[in-house]
């Protein structure tokens, strides 16, 4: 999932300081769009292995995926990339990479916008307390995330979308999609158990890829995290867990070690009944 590719990349990089092996496979942008949220075909790989990660905690059908947006924003891909040539730097470079995951986290409709815009800042909208330090919250699974969502009518769900630039799926281009199309049938009756409801009704949760790098054990009264080498103030540990040996929950302190990738909206069905 974490594939580049080699193809050139789109306008709107052109004047960045960014090269095609830094590009993740994203659909070509227009280069006055700053952000473009690509709807995802549901049988396309990605939105597979998105939607099977997500259902590993949170059960089908009692919730269930409405849709899948890939997020495209080519400044905050560019400063993760920068930070994840920074950490492997201090790892000793030469092909040494920090460790790298893709996480869930849970967020209100009306925080979607500046995260999709701006990235995270644990600063602003801090529903997760400070158990493991003052930053950025993250979750392995699905299931923790879900209890940081937020739903309801109260027109904050379509307020984001309105300074959002979208992409439709371009199916011509879209590999996955014509294979799909091969056994649409199959496919089809699975998907159809997936309905899209009224937008008031949905769940938001984001599937993100961050630089965990290496972690240790957090407590409430970090701002950074802990010195790595006692000998040397600058060298640091890159996040902080709620455990070294089977961790859960993730917190990052440096913005730039997150990319937002995908937001999922889903509604949890028991709650209709």
């Amino acid at each position: 999932m974490y594939k580049t590719n080699n193809k050139k990349p789109p306008s709107c990089f052109l004047s960045i300081s960014c090269t095609s092996e830094e590009l993740p496979f994203w659909q070509p942008m227009d280069h006055l769009a700053p952000v473009v949220l690509y709807d995802v075909n549901p049988f396309a790989k990605e939105c597979v292995e998105i939607s099977t990660k997500f259902h590993q905690t949170l059960f089908y059908p009692e919730f269930r995926i409405q849709r899948v947006w890939r997020i495209q924003n080519p400044i905050l891909w560019l400063h993760y990339s920068l930070k994840k040539k920074q950490l492997s730097q201090e790892l000793g470079g030469a092909g040494r990479y920090p460790e790298e995951r893709q996480l869930f986290h849970g967020t209100f409709r009306d925080r979607l916008e500046p995260i999709i815009k701006q990235g995270f800042d644990w600063r602003i909208g801090k529903t997760h307390g400070k158990m493991l330090g003052n930053g950025i919250y993250f979750g392995r699974h699905a299931v923790g995330a879900h209890e940081f969502t937020d739903c309801g009518g109260d027109n904050k769900s379509t307020r984001w979308k309105t300074h959002i630039f979208y992409s439709k799926p371009l199916q011509s281009q879209s590999t996955n999609h014509l294979q799909a199309s091969e056994n649409e049938t199959a496919i089809r009756d699975i998907w159809s158990l997936f309905k899209y409801h009224s937008h008031t009704d949905s769940h938001f949760m984001l599937a993100v890829r961050v630089l965990v790098g290496r972690y240790t054990l957090g407590k409430p009264s970090l701002l950074r995290p802990p010195q790595f080498d006692k000998r040397d103030l600058s060298v640091r540990y890159d996040s902080c867990v709620d455990s070294v040996s089977a961790p859960q929950t993730f917190v990052i302190f440096d913005q730039y070690q997150a990319y937002p990738e995908y937001v999922i909206e889903y509604q949890h069905c028991i709650n209709k009944r």
